[in-house]
This record gives structure tokens, C-alpha cells and sequence, in this order.
């Protein structure tokens, strides 16, 4: 049963999408991007409907009391699914993203993304990278939207975390503004880069907002601290495993010597 509701949902889902580009396609050329966002948002709405109802993947959010609806706010996340992003954009109408540059240069998608002033990227990172982060996050946060950023970088399989970057932290700072953590067990029912997924339930917690320290490390290990005990929680209750810190799997070379401090800390949870 769960193939067939996996296969039923694969197919609307793809077809609801390219529908949907077809309609952000039409309204590409009005200048105001409100549109296109009411189109992106109505399609994530969609979308999370039919995971519950057709994919039997039913995902309870947590934390409401800290959901910044409102911007300006910025929202730090775990990445373990594709659908990470579709359930923030159903949640919160308007909301800008930051997305690796790669996407921004694909045919029709990378149009969508300029429109919809989605802030492009390079996960490789660097000071001059940072600084066009700070200017396009600045853009976002001045038209008053809610920014989400994965730190990571990266999409994490559960159980593994990558190093957390410190963009956030400068964005943090240089805005003047509280960062809300998100922790997520999305990726039990739709794990990364998977055609087969699962019904079941799983969980999005929005956690309490943090206020950027003066200590930049201090602020990056209480963030990352914070994000993943609360992902972890989450996959235990949701799987009834016992709890375990995800451990570190790099995807991109360390940046820091406090990469290899995490590693060793993900080698032994009692560290």
C-alpha cells in the first residue's frame, strides 16, 4: 500500500509543479513579485495537502508561539528533506530563501528565483561571498520578509550533520535581528533525493528565538547545540529509537579548527 500512495502522490505532485511553473511562467513578466508569491505559496499549500492526504506523510508543527509570520526575522533550519522548503513557504506567505547559486542558472527555475528575490549563494562560501549575502539579506530584511537559511549548506540524511556556517551569525549581527532555530524530522518520511516516500508522522519545531551574541562561537555553538538536540529528540520520539546526536559526515572541506572539535564531539555523544 505504501508504494502505490508513494507512486499516487510522486505523480501529482509532478504535475501540480509543472503546472505551477507554467503559471509562474505567465505572471513572470509583471514587474511586482507579488504574483509569483501568491503562486508559490498556494502551490506549497497545495502540496502539503497532498502529502497528508494522498502520501499519508502528515507533519505537525510545533512551536507556533515562535513562528515568525511577520518580518522582519530570520530563521536558521535543519535540511534533511526536499520538502523543507515547501513546508516553510505553505507556513509563511512571502517568505525568502537563501539558495545555492547553481539553481539560479537553471532554465525557467533560475527566473522564478530572480523574481521572487530569493537570495542566491555560494555554499563554498568566503568574505567576498559574505559580503553579497549581507547586501541581498539586508534587501529581504528591509521589504520586511521572513529569511530562512539552512546553515548546514547542505540537504543531511538523518543522522548526520554537517559543519554550520557562520552567515547567519553575521546576518544576525549586522541586522540587528534574533535568529529562530528549526528543528525537523521531515526527512523520515521524505528522506533526500528520494523517489519512495513513506506514511507516517513526523514533526517541524520551531524553537526559541536566540539574540546574536558578541562571541561569534559561542552563538554558532549554541545554535548548533540547540538545533540538533531538538532534531534528534524529534527522531527518537518519531521513530522510538533511542536518542542520538547526529554525527558529523562533511560534505565540503572544514573551514575552521573548530570543525574537527565538532567531529570529535559527534564521535562520542557523552563529549
Amino acid at each position: 500500500m505504501a508504494p502505490l500512495r508513494s507512486l499516487a502522490f510522486n505523480l501529482f505532485y509532478w504535475t501540480s509543479t509543472a503546472l505551477t511553473v507554467v503559471a509562474a511562467l505567465l505572471v513572470l513578466p509583471i514587474p511586482a513579485p507579488g504574483p509569483l508569491r501568491w503562486i508559490l505559496h498556494a502551490w506549497a499549500r497545495l502540496t502539503v495537502w497532498a502529502m497528508r492526504t494522498i502520501g499519508g506523510m502528515r507533519v505537525e508543527v510545533r512551536g507556533r508561539e515562535h513562528m515568525p509570520v511577520d518580518g522582519p526575522a530570520l530563521i536558521a533550519s535543519k535540511h534533511q528533506s526536499e520538502c523543507d522548503g515547501t513546508l516553510m513557504a505553505s507556513l509563511i506567505p512571502g517568505i525568502a530563501f537563501v539558495a545555492m547559486k547553481e539553481l539560479f542558472s537553471w532554465p525557467l527555475v533560475g527566473a522564478i528565483l530572480y523574481r521572487l528575490d530569493m537570495i542566491r549563494v555560494d555554499t563554498c562560501g568566503g568574505e567576498r561571498e559574505r559580503r553579497n549575502l549581507a547586501t541581498f539579506a539586508r534587501r529581504a530584511i528591509e521589504a520586511r520578509r521572513v529569511l530562512t537559511i539552512y546553515p548546514e549548506g547542505h540537504l543531511m540524511p538523518i543522522g548526520d550533520k554537517e559543519r554550520y556556517r557562520t552567515g547567519i551569525y553575521y546576518m544576525a549581527r549586522d541586522l540587528d535581528l534574533p535568529v529562530t532555530p528549526v528543528a525537523t524530522c521531515v526527512g523520515l518520511l521524505w528522506p533526500r533525493w528520494s523517489f519512495w516516500k513513506s506514511p507516517g508522522r513526523a514533526a517541524v519545531e520551531f524553537l526559541a528565538p536566540m539574540t546574536p551574541a558578541a562571541d561569534k562561537d559561542s552563538f554558532m555553538r549554541d545554535l548548533e547545540e540547540s538545533i540538533e538536540a531538538a532534531t534528534a529528540r524529534l527522531v527518537a520520539e518519531f521513530t522510538g529509537r533511542p536518542y542520538q546526536l547526529a554525527r558529523y559526515a562533511p560534505r565540503s572541506e572544514p573551514a575552521t579548527d573548530r570543525t574537527a572539535t565538532l567531529a570529535a564531539g559527534a564521535a562520542d555523544p557523552s563529549a
